[in-house]
């Protein structure tokens, strides 16, 4: 250090080659306070970027587990959604049978009926997914499992009870009409409608089915062929008395396979579909009888 100034001298190899640099004291004392505050600071803004570093691969960690979760979350959702579904057509069957076993106002099938009203429970669901409001949809979703749960043991309770009833009515159950007697078009209910020919409301006391001629006609269930004939505007006709109050009716027949007197089983071909009598096309129209009276066959069909 020479007055004011500071000499710097760098060596090198050769003993000729210095170099020598002169720094005023005041920038000296300047440089020698700034290393120390910049090594400082990049250790500070090293430590940050890890740091930071981390806290973004942690956040896509997050948000990966957060998709999942409600991917997961949408995924049960729909299982419950399922669940409600398959609960709701067993009840359905279960209703079904019991009309045709003639068990509809048991004080079972009563008692397994459940309050309604209000929004649906899927509604509620997707609203609260829409909303993202995991929480309380994890509520939601439980209280629907505790719902399903009971169901499903009511409905399980239930079917039991009916399996051992439809077992003492077996035999009734194979002389009552339940399948579709034959394939074809549904094209006219039973029911007040307006007439094809007279344009004028008339009861209709079965249903109409469309298909071509000669297509097979089947027997709801057991029974023995009764009458055999033609009736004005319904063409050849077929009737079947299957016990137990029940008797079936066939109309506009083509072809008929049985005769008076003849035993049948359900499933077995008794005619064949045609466009006899008062008709606008080939189709077949069936009735279904309890006592003597017409009711609506679509009670009584199960497949």
């Amino acid at each position: 250090m020479a007055g004011d100034f500071y000499n710097i001298l760098i060596f090198s190899k050769k003993a000729s080659a210095i170099r020598r640099y002169r720094l005023p004291r005041p920038l000296a004392k300047l440089i020698l306070f700034l290393i120390p505050i910049s090594l400082i600071f990049l250790g500070y803004f090293s430590y940050d970027y890890v740091i930071t570093r981390l806290s973004v691969r942690e956040l896509n960690q997050l948000r990966e587990e957060a998709h999942l979760q409600r991917s997961q979350i949408t995924f049960f959702c729909e299982k419950i959604g399922d669940l409600e579904k398959k609960i709701a057509g067993m009840r359905e069957f279960d209703r079904r049978l019991r009309i045709l076993a003639n068990l509809e106002g048991t004080e079972e099938s009563t008692r397994r009926l459940f309050g309604v009203g209000g929004p649906s429970p899927e509604d509620m669901r997707e609203t609260l997914l829409l909303q993202r409001n995991e929480e309380e949809l994890m509520k939601q979703m439980r209280h629907d499992l505790e719902r399903l749960d009971q169901q499903a043991t009511a409905e399980a309770k239930s079917l039991g009870e009916l399996e051992s009833l439809l077992q003492n009515k077996r035999i009734q159950l194979s002389h009552t009409p339940s399948i579709w007697p034959t394939r074809g078009w549904f094209t006219s209910g039973f029911g007040y409608r307006i007439s094809p020919f007279t344009g004028l409301r008339q009861m209709h006391e079965g249903v109409d089915i469309s298909n071509r001629t000669g297509t097979p006609i089947m027997a709801p269930a057991d029974g023995l062929v009764t009458n055999i004939g033609r009736e004005w505007g319904f063409g050849k006709i077929l009737v079947v008395s299957h016990g137990f109050g029940f008797s079936t009716r066939y109309g506009h027949l083509d072809k008929i396979n049985v005769k008076i007197g003849q035993k049948v089983k359900r499933g077995e071909k008794v005619a064949e579909m045609g466009n006899t009598g008062r008709s606008t096309g080939p189709h077949l129209h069936y009735e279904v009888r309890v006592n003597g009276v017409p009711v609506n066959p679509m009670k009584y069909i199960l497949n």
